[in-house]
């Protein structure tokens, strides 16, 4: 691929032939000399005092190198995990309440699955072995795990000092404008819903190796994570009482994210305290029994909304009451996604001017929740796709007429919404017609006859989304040029799947006239960038892509600059095209390749440029979020005798501004659909209410959706309003699939079910709760 690759131009993933042949290298991967095993010894309930903790003998069994407990862990200093939540206040201006939360439990345990003991020894095996050595003893103690158990009086508490079991609530928009709306409106309908929990199952487990030189008082962390700067700087600093800088924190290749692995977990400060104490590296990897268990989760919320409507079906105002369970800390932000994550995009694409949005955040005898991908956004899209059928079906309105005629109009744009999203480009209404004509809506009953020949009965929904998307606002890329004459990009932005490796060098190619094949990719490395937002968000090309995109433009003046020195001319003669630099008045030439060569030698550079060569760094950082937006369909087959669904169709026209590359988009449109279609009919994690056990504790007892559960995917973009919150005009894409799928293919599958009368089902829609739902039970 000797070429300078455009934006815009499909390229396939240069990262996948290391991928498909088994040369990517995962946590799992790394063996470094004298590298010691790890293993947590977890507690077996859910909430108890503890009254005996013995770790002697497991300290003296063979192999054992170190057991360190909670006592431990307080007695050498060490600080709480601490929450990074920007949302930190009762809506009154009281501060909300922040459990104190250490690497191991120091005498109470507040969830299954909680960290009491950290073994590490010569072998897995034998930290296993210590593990059923280690004598402890419980006094316990009631547990609740539904959050609003946990509000109601006489709930147990999870923390002695926190009444009421509240972390914080919430809110926001204009309470006085809905009241008066909702009261002078001709139709109010109210509607709860249930957001189920989930958690993101990525296919490579977490896992962390920690390695410490003595001779330089310097940490190496390798971590299966999506955000190595930011957790850098709460793993040294706010733990560890450590200088940030004396840690390098590195992913390799990670196999997945999608949230889960963007917080901050306990084991990598173990591991590094470990690996100090002992003197040699140490490994730790969960099992999958364990990741279910400690992984963070996602959504577990449950809201009451209620639309207001004239008679001709005009919306005159939003409210939505949220109650979000947080589990039994505040995670890494935690408390944001129920609150403001779910807050700003809520009513939609709508032109609704008055809206409301009020949350709670609860503790619960559960792990915590913390961003799973959209992180809110998913949340509110499901909020007003589902309340504008529900008022569909009771007023006898056409739900996609019922859309049409309150979409934000074109001309009305840029549109401030109530809850202070500024919507600076698109055109919904086209996006809405787009996607019907694709998903042929029109032939929809002949389809539907078909299937009741069949005894079946099909459904058929769209289900437009507005969302928000950036994550972290400030990103780094650096350009350096190699001993060998190619360049290696260097970015903080992190890619767990996402296909930067491709789209940053595409980028890179494409704004500096570099041939694609002659950039070598670098992420998620604290020596190779000081500033990373790492992956969340969407924020990947956003924010990412533009910082390429500068270092690109700052790197082609240097490739100028150095063209005029080798060819006797000035910068302002030299054009960079077709991987070459050519001099605009003479004609003069010489190619990209050739230039990168020489500059790699510094004797060839001209004293200006002796100390940095061509090497550049740009950092880009956004003033405003874009708003990715699209109309999403889905038809689906129920079998009325057993309650089995069927997704037989799924269509989607999105708005992400301009496509980089709309081969690998497609591929971020069609992970996130996957991930919706199993939120809406599988996916669920659920502990007994009594002992606060998870009972899903395997792929056994949680349901991924697999290949055969996924129907066509056909997927268009429309790019004819770029944003003009970026240079690229770019807007993410990551989640627009969790955004659209889940109500898409609820709303489907109630509209297959109105002849039964059925109005509404709780996600996941499993085939019991459907056949429940058809014969009233």
């Amino acid at each position: 691929m000797n070429q300078i690759v455009k934006i815009g131009t499909d390229v396939t993933r240069v990262e996948d032939l290391r991928f498909l042949t088994g040369e990517g290298r995962y946590v799992d991967d790394i063996r470094l000399p004298a590298q010691a095993e790890a293993v947590v010894f977890r507690s077996p309930v859910a909430h108890a005092k503890i009254t005996h903790l013995d770790v002697e003998a497991a300290r003296a069994a063979t192999g054992v190198l170190l057991v360190m407990t909670g006592e431990d862990w307080v007695a050498n200093g060490y600080g709480p995990v601490p929450t990074k939540s920007v949302v930190r206040k009762f809506r009154d201006g009281r501060p909300f309440n922040e459990p104190t939360r250490h690497c191991l439990a120091v005498d109470t345990i507040h969830h299954a699955g909680e960290a009491i003991a950290f073994v590490v020894a010569e072998t897995k095996q034998q930290a296993l072995d210590a593990c059923e050595l280690i004598e402890i003893d419980f006094e316990e103690l009631p547990t609740v795990v539904e959050q609003t158990a946990a509000r109601a009086a006489g709930a147990p508490k999870i923390w002695t000092d926190i009444e009421g079991n509240i972390c914080l609530d919430f809110e926001l928009g204009n309470r006085d404008a809905v009241e008066v709306a909702m009261a002078s409106a001709d139709h109010v309908v109210t509607l709860d819903i249930r957001n189920n929990r989930v958690t993101a199952a990525p296919m490579e487990p977490r896992g962390c190796v920690a390695h410490y030189d003595a001779a330089s008082d310097g940490y190496t962390l390798w971590n299966s994570s999506q955000n190595i700067h930011a957790n850098r700087e709460i793993i040294a600093q706010s733990i560890l009482n450590l200088d940030p800088e004396k840690v390098r924190h590195v992913a390799p290749d990670v196999g997945g994210g999608f949230g889960g692995k963007n917080s901050v977990y306990a084991e990598p400060a173990l591991a590094l305290h470990a690996a100090r104490t002992i003197g040699r590296p140490v490994r730790w990897v969960a099992d999958r029994s364990e990741a279910f268990l400690t992984d963070t989760h996602g959504r577990d919320q449950v809201s009451t909304v209620s639309l207001a409507l004239n008679a001709d079906g005009r919306f005159q105002a939003l409210k939505v009451s949220t109650t979000g369970n947080v589990g039994a800390w505040c995670g890494t932000i935690g408390p944001f996604t129920p609150t403001m994550g779910s807050a700003r995009t809520q009513g939609g694409p709508y032109a609704i001017e008055a809206m409301l949005y009020e949350a709670e955040a609860v503790f619960t005898n559960t792990s915590q929740t913390d961003p799973y991908r959209g992180a809110g956004r998913p949340e509110a899209s499901f909020h007003i796709e589902r309340i504008i059928d529900y008022a569909a079906a009771e007023l006898g309105f056409d739900p996609v007429d019922l859309r049409r005629r309150n979409l934000i109009p074109p001309t009305a744009l840029p549109w401030k919404t109530p809850m202070g999203l500024l919507i600076d480009s698109g055109d919904f209404e086209r996006l809405l017609d787009d996607t019907l004509e694709l998903a042929d809506f029109a032939s929809f009953p002949q389809r539907a006859d078909a299937a009741r020949q069949q005894g079946r009965r099909r459904g058929i929904a769209i289900a437009p989304y507005l969302e928000c998307s950036g994550g972290m606002p400030k990103e780094e890329a650096r350009v350096t040029v190699d001993d060998d004459g190619g360049v290696t990009l260097s970015v903080g932005s992190h890619s767990t799947g996402m296909s930067h490796e491709t789209v940053f060098a595409q980028i890179l190619s494409d704004r500096s006239g570099i041939p694609m094949d002659r950039i070598a990719f670098r992420q998620a490395d604290t020596d190779a960038t000081a500033i990373g937002g790492g992956h969340g968000g969407s924020r990947g090309t956003e924010i990412g892509g533009n910082a390429v995109r500068d270092a690109g433009d700052l790197f082609a003046a240097n490739l100028k600059a150095f063209a005029a020195h080798v060819l006797n001319s000035t910068p302002e003669d030299i054009a960079l095209e077709q991987g070459e630099a050519r001099d605009t008045k003479t004609g003069q030439a010489v190619s990209a390749n050739d230039l990168l060569q020489q500059a790699s030698d510094p004797t060839r550079l001209p004293p200006d440029m002796a100390e940095d060569g061509l090497d550049v760094t740009a950092v880009y950082e956004r003033e405003k979020i874009t708003v990715p937006n699209g109309v999403h369909a889905a038809e689906v087959e129920v079998d009325p005798d057993t309650g089995q669904i069927a997704v037989v169709g799924f269509w989607a026209v999105d708005d992400f501004g301009t496509i980089v590359n709309q081969l690998l988009c497609d591929g971020q449109v069609m992970g996130g659909v996957a991930q919706g279609l199993g939120q809406a009919l599988f996916e669920e994690v659920v502990y007994d209410p009594d002992s606060g056990q998870l009972i899903t504790g395997s792929f056994m007892d949680y349901c991924v959706p697999r290949a055969d559960d996924l129907p066509p995917l056909t997927v268009a973009y429309y790019e004819e309003a770029p944003t003009t919150h970026n240079p690229l005009g770019v807007k993410g894409a990551g989640e627009a699939g969790c955004c659209g799928a889940p109500p898409a293919i609820v709303n489907a599958t109630l509209n297959a079910l109105k002849e039964y009368g059925v109005r509404h089902i709780d996600m996941p829609l499993t085939p019991e709760k459907v056949w429940r739902a058809i014969n009233g039970l």
